[in-house]
């Protein structure tokens, strides 16, 4: 498989992802580190092995390899909790802005840590999506009331963290690439991802909390995960055969418009401020900008 189709998929699965995390987030009265958690444990990581065994999946197993696979699974759980967190509290198309974030992160870190190359192009691409992450978190300012602001100033500073772990998570993923196969990172990543997602959702259990995760948390939290595995396997993939972390990521952030087209049709969520609906075209040319790099 290319990578550029095996980005194109992981882009449709994210956009699935994405409507569904926010459909369920909206409904879940369960704690922010239980639907994550069980999500990686009924989606993520049962699709991860099977396509790992699938795929040759040799591992060269040193102390550097397992620090690696620790860091990067405790940073990914700490993303993920922020990110549910978050995306129950802004409307898709604007917490999807902000949370492009996490395309600064990875270039510049992938261009500073592992060395990958960056264009102009890419700088350019990159400064335009943070332009767009400031427009889509001044565009509701303007109509929101004075008490309601402080909310919003909470929602946006969770959305940057999620972003900036996420960003920091998936470098450190690619660094880990470069011991091991496809395959394996998808065994063993994904099962240590979901390892530390159980661990972080211990702080929250108690008997009150568990009652409230039903049959139908259970039934969103798995669609959740198996639309996540499938999203991070396609985008895996990409980044393996590119080997390029910065330009893949760039690319795959055509998600942006896609999801607030998505978000508008689905979910009905139909913002009208022009700083946003600016703020999306604008983080739009930024990838498209990014990947002539």
């Amino acid at each position: 498989m290319s990578w550029q189709l095996a980005i194109s998929l992981s882009v449709i699965a994210n956009v699935l992802t994405s409507l569904i995390q926010r459909h369920y987030s909206q409904r879940s009265l369960a704690p922010a580190s239980f639907p994550p958690a069980i999500s990686y444990l009924l989606g993520v990581a049962p699709l991860g092995i099977l396509v790992g065994l699938s795929l040759s999946h040799h591992v060269h197993w040193t102390w550097w390899i397992g620090f690696l696979l620790l860091l990067n699974s405790s940073i990914m759980a700490l993303s993920n909790w922020l990110n549910f967190k978050a995306v129950k509290r802004l409307p898709v198309a604007q917490y999807q802005t902000i949370n492009q974030f996490y395309v600064i992160v990875v270039v510049v870190l992938g261009w500073t840590v592992l060395g990958e190359g960056l264009s102009k192009f890419q700088l350019i691409g990159a400064l335009l999506l943070l332009v767009a992450a400031l427009l889509a978190i001044r565009a509701p300012m303007i109509n929101i009331e004075k008490q309601h602001r402080k909310i919003h100033i909470q929602s946006v500073a969770l959305t940057l963290a999620a972003a900036a772990t996420l960003g920091i998570a998936l470098v450190i993923e690619k660094a880990a690439l470069g011991y091991m196969d496809i395959g394996a990172y998808l065994i063993f990543g994904y099962s240590a991802q979901t390892l530390a997602m159980l661990v972080l959702a211990t702080k929250d259990v108690r008997r009150g909390t568990l009652r409230t995760f039903g049959r139908s948390e259970l039934k969103w939290s798995a669609g959740m995960g198996w639309a996540n595995a499938i999203t991070g396997v396609f985008y895996v993939t990409a980044i393996v055969r590119s080997d390029n972390i910065s330009l893949v990521t760039a690319i795959a952030s055509i998600t942006l418009p896609l999801l607030a087209f998505a978000a508008y049709v689905v979910l009905k969520e139909r913002e009208n401020q022009k700083l946003l609906w600016l703020g999306l075209m604008i983080g739009f040319l930024g990838l498209l900008v990014s990947s002539m790099g």
